[in-house]
């Protein structure tokens, strides 16, 4: 299948931000960061999963995959709406520390 600059970027980039997903899960699991607990892993891991997701659809918009973009667009979003809305309700109820 040909391959363009940009879908070949795409998929890196999608990859990088799967890779960053996984990574701060085994942060979380292997208690590396003393202070990352459970909810501010789970804000992390569904913001890159939301990213590679949307990174993921670009890719299948470039090789003309509509079912496939639109699903990979549609839950990026959801992914990234919930890293958003549990960020703020972190954040205001203090679960969250910023310093």
């Amino acid at each position: 299948m040909f391959q363009t600059k940009s879908s070949k970027r795409f998929a890196f980039i999608g990859v990088l931000f799967c890779a960053f997903a996984i990574v701060f899960a085994l942060l979380y699991y292997f208690n590396v960061i003393s202070n990352l607990d459970l909810y501010l892993s789970v804000t992390y891991v569904s913001y890159f999963v939301g990213l590679a997701l949307m990174y993921n659809g670009a890719y299948a918009r470039e090789h003309g995959f509509k079912p496939s973009t639109i699903t990979n667009f549609v839950f990026g979003a959801i992914f990234m709406i919930a890293s958003i809305i549990l960020l703020v309700y972190g954040l205001a109820s203090g679960l969250i520390v910023m310093f």
